[in-house]
């Protein structure tokens, strides 16, 4: 008794942090769902690329609009710089003018007003006092004219500048974004190959062991990895009455297991053992543990504990 404790309860040294356990039909379904996802990756990464294809056109033809507006500058730069000549030269001249009036005008025109010899004299130096404040004031309306271009002229290149930087910046952002989401997606595909090829060759795997241990007249369609005790029927059972969790008693094919992983009542196969049923429970028994029930001690000691592949039968 005490050596078939052993064996039941030794597993407490060794609990696995992951429980793994898929059927043949899990493993297809998750290699085409893999599969759908691999495709809808793709399509993703060439739509993807083609608007970064999209997106440099732009910035290409973005760059030969920012080069003619270079070439639009430089003209409206000349055009500027003439304005500002004429402006300069119109104020100077107004300024000389203006000077000239303050100084002599008032003293000349008044000398000319009183010296007049008769009524049509009086009248001619009145229009001549006019044409000049005329002419002072139309240089003053053409220096104001100038001005509203030159700074027309300016707001329009600051404007059109200012737009096409904004352009670029966003698409040169929207560039950014779409090589990001690229390389995300490029990963994301790699990944999904990845997993594919492995849960491909997991399936692989299973079939491959499936192939050399089939069974007659039974179906193997899933497969847990486990560590496997032994305990002996004439000893009572992991109940200490010989009957098992499920009311049968214990003896050879009926086993042990967590019902979290594989559920009582379910049909085994375990290579060297036969078939099975999943009809006992044990305090030690969790996670992938099970426990195979013998006819005779020696059967149990002979096996002791091992890792072995237990297979859902149909």
């Amino acid at each position: 008794m005490l050596l078939i404790f052993f064996f039941s309860s030794g597993s407490v040294f060794f609990i696995p942090k992951n429980i793994w356990a898929i059927t043949l039909q899990e493993l297809s379904n998750q290699i085409a769902a893999l599969s759908s996802e691999e495709e809808a990756l793709v399509e993703e990464v060439i739509m993807v690329e083609a608007a970064i294809d999209t997106t440099k056109n732009e910035i290409v033809n973005l760059d030969i609009k920012i080069s003619a507006f270079e070439d639009e500058l430089e003209q409206l730069n000349a055009e500027r710089n003439v304005l500002q000549k004429s402006i300069n030269e119109k104020r100077n001249l107004l300024e000389e003018r203006i000077v000239y009036t303050y100084k002599y005008s008032r003293n000349s025109v008044v000398k000319m007003i009183l010296t007049a010899r008769d009524i049509n004299e009086f009248f001619s130096v009145l229009y001549l006092m006019k044409n000049i404040l005329q002419q002072d004031a139309e240089l003053i309306e053409s220096i104001r004219l100038d001005k509203e271009s030159y700074d027309r002229i300016m707001r329009k290149s600051e404007e059109k500048k200012k737009e096409l930087q904004d352009t670029m910046s966003a698409k040169e952002n929207e560039q950014e974004k779409l090589e990001a989401n690229l390389e995300k997606n490029e990963f994301l595909l790699e990944k999904v190959k990845s997993e594919k090829t492995n849960v491909a060759g997991v399936l692989s795997a299973i079939r491959e062991r499936i192939a050399r241990i089939q069974p007659e007249g039974v179906s193997l369609t899933g497969e847990w990895a486990m560590v496997a005790t032994a305990y002996y029927a004439g000893g009572g059972g992991l109940n200490g009455n010989g009957i098992t969790a499920t009311g049968l008693r214990a003896r050879k094919g009926l086993v042990a297991v967590d019902p979290k992983v594989i559920r009582l009542g379910t049909k085994l196969y375990i290579d060297g053992y036969g078939v099975a049923i999943a009809a006992d429970t044990g305090g030690w028994i969790k996670g992938n543990r099970i426990d195979l029930c013998f006819d005779t001690l020696e059967e149990c000691h002979r096996f002791g504990r091992r890792k072995i592949y237990v297979y859902l039968a149909e």
